[in-house]
């Protein structure tokens, strides 16, 4: 079903043949595994990159596909890009339908697919994420509809896995944002510590190196965010991180080592690490 694919300046002539019709399209790694499917008109396929470049995690509003990008392009490759279909404009609603078709064959990272989407397609019909269907945990680890910050971030870690309690909060919901000292009690490396890492260093296109440093506080989508205190506390006793301190916990952040990165590895995987372009 494929209308078109090559590189981006092939592709670009091709839609302008096709200006003002919505089409589908995929963005594609250097060995043609799939990383992005989207729908759009005109020069929206290419606006993925170009946000890339920019570089300013700040504003992105999906950081594990532009560190995909970031990545393809610091190892001196391109982009693939492929124009599924093309639709006239009273077509919208079967362009949609397509584009969930392609999210749902190829599957998001967090479904075990290679797809770096955060939506599942067609809107709220499909739902961000697989893991906000209980009500009642939606409430810690979904997306609540009463409190648009916490489901922005929670949005975020769901494209990381599945947690019972999220570990990172908005800023303004946090009653106090405590300097980071080890917990008083043993603690072992968990996934949920992970997480946090992760999500910092996908949020602020950290890159995960020895000697990286990976911010506590970051902003996602226009929300201020933090490592809330308790797994801080953890991240520094269990080993997973040396702190940089600060006499402000909003500008501490956590050092990783070689062998604190391959534990880091170990718990989530090499993998998934690099198919969120942080390796």
């Amino acid at each position: 079903m494929v209308e078109f694919s090559g590189d981006q300046l092939s592709v670009k002539r091709f839609l302008r043949v096709h200006a003002g019709k919505f089409y589908v399209y995929v963005l594609s790694r250097p060995d043609g595994r799939p990383f992005y499917v989207g729908k759009g008109m005109n020069g929206r396929a290419f606006e993925h990159e170009a946000e890339a470049r920019r570089n300013h995690p700040v504003g992105e509003s999906n950081p594990f596909k532009c560190n995909v990008i970031r990545k393809i392009i610091r190892d001196g490759a391109a982009v693939l890009y492929e124009i599924d279909s093309v639709y006239e404009q009273d077509q919208q609603a079967l362009c949609l339908e397509r584009e969930a078709v392609l999210i749902s064959k190829y599957k998001r990272l967090h479904e075990g697919g290679v797809l770096t989407n955060l939506a599942g397609g067609l809107g709220s019909m499909s739902g961000a994420a697989p893991f906000s269907l209980d009500r009642h945990a939606a409430t810690l680890s979904g997306e609540p509809e009463n409190n648009p910050d916490r489901a922005i971030l929670n949005r975020l870690l769901q494209g990381i896995g599945p947690v019972s309690s999220v570990p990172v909060k908005p800023v303004r919901q946090m009653s106090r944002v405590l300097p980071t000292e080890p917990h008083p009690n043993p603690r072992t490396p968990s996934l949920r510590c992970a997480y946090a890492l992760i999500a910092s260093a996908s949020a602020t296109g950290s890159r995960l190196l020895p000697e990286t440093s990976v911010p506590r506080a970051f902003t996602y989508q226009g929300v201020d965010a933090i490592i809330e205190n308790g797994v801080s506390r953890d991240l520094i006793k269990a080993g997973m991180a040396s702190l940089v301190r600060s006499n402000n916990p909003h500008t501490e952040s956590f050092r990783l080592s070689e062998s604190q990165i391959d534990l880091l590895v170990g718990l989530y995987g090499k993998e998934g690490l690099v198919e969120r372009g942080l390796l």
